[in-house]
Parts: C-alpha cells; structure tokens; sequence
C-alpha cells in the first residue's frame, strides 16, 4: 500500500462513498436486483440538490448521480440490524451506526457526518478485501457492485471504477466549516 498524507489512519465520514458498502449489502440481501432493478420514485419532500435526483432511480443511477435519497430508501429496505451486522462481519470502518437510519429529506443517515467512519487506509482495504473476494458476500454482490462502480476506460485499456464522496458541514473545533472529500476505487 502507497503510505501518503499525515491523515491515512484519521476516520472521518464515508459520505457518499459509503454507496460502495449500500451496494454490496442491497445484492447481497437480494433487495437490488440487477442494474435497473429496482426503480424507487422520487416524491415531494425527498432529497433533491441535484436535478437528476427528482426523477425514478436505478442502481445504475443512484450510483452515477450519488442520489442520497436511493441510498435512504435502500438503508430503509435492509433495516439497521441488518446493515449493522454487516458492516461488523466486512469490519468497515468503526462499524458505529448509532446515528441510524433516516427517511428521504432533511436528516442525515449514520454515514453523512454522523457516527459511521473510516480512515482513507481502512477504504483501500475494504476495497482490496472486496476485489479479493474476501468479504463475507456473494459473488454476485461484488461483480454488480464492480459494474455499478465503473467511471470510464481510460489510455492504454486501463478501466477506472470508483465512487466520490463530500461533505461540507463538518464543524472543526475552531468552529470553522470543515470539507473533506473522497474518491475510492481502483483501475484495472
């Protein structure tokens, strides 16, 4: 593992790159079918920063526009002891979802800015454990997780696959407004 950056070991919130673990789990628990299945409708009071975000959504586009309110619903379907249970058997993180769950609109889930974290190091190696097949999951899990995930062919036949994640409404101790961003994935 490349070591850069004094922040390697800090957990912070896994925002949106927490879809990743969503995704897994929703194959897994068979409550996502395949790319399009199922389509979930937007409704009035729904998360809905991002145009695309007020129309039906896929797995296909939760993932590729980062709809929170898809990754709501999805945590809705699969309950809280079922993710819990989850994320201790993948050991994501520090496993914490006492920040619960929360219906589509205005409050945040346990991985936006609330107790659910990780450290950049334990992401790569959530990642390598999925790519190895060394989470306790399906097959299938992983390879539609992976097709959900892919960005773009890039020079020379290399594929990126990836997903990023934001926040800015961490409050640091000075009382300043923190952002952090991430983008976890790999190429092939």
């Amino acid at each position: 593992i490349l070591q850069m950056g004094p922040h390697i070991e800090k957990r912070i919130s896994p925002c949106s790159t927490f879809k990743i673990t969503l995704s897994l789990i929703g194959y897994d628990a068979d409550v996502l079918i395949d790319e399009f299945t199922p389509t979930w409708d937007f409704k009035n009071g729904y998360d809905d920063w991002l145009p695309a975000w007020r129309a039906p959504q896929t797995p296909k586009s939760w993932m590729q526009y980062s709809c929170v309110w898809y990754s709501k619903v999805l945590s809705l379907e699969l309950g809280l002891g079922k993710i819990q249970n989850y994320l201790t058997a993948m050991e994501y993180g520090n496993q914490d979802m006492s920040g619960g769950l929360a219906e589509p609109g205005p409050n945040d889930p346990a991985w936006i800015n609330s107790s659910l974290a990780i450290s950049p190091r334990e992401q790569i190696e959530f990642i390598q454990r999925m790519l190895l097949g060394k989470l306790p999951l399906s097959s299938n899990a992983v390879a539609m997780t992976r097709t959900l995930l892919f960005k773009e062919e890039i020079p020379a036949g290399w594929r990126l696959f990836g997903k990023t994640g934001w926040s800015g409404s961490d409050i640091g101790k000075d009382g300043k407004t923190l952002e952090h961003s991430w983008f976890v994935g790999w190429i092939e």
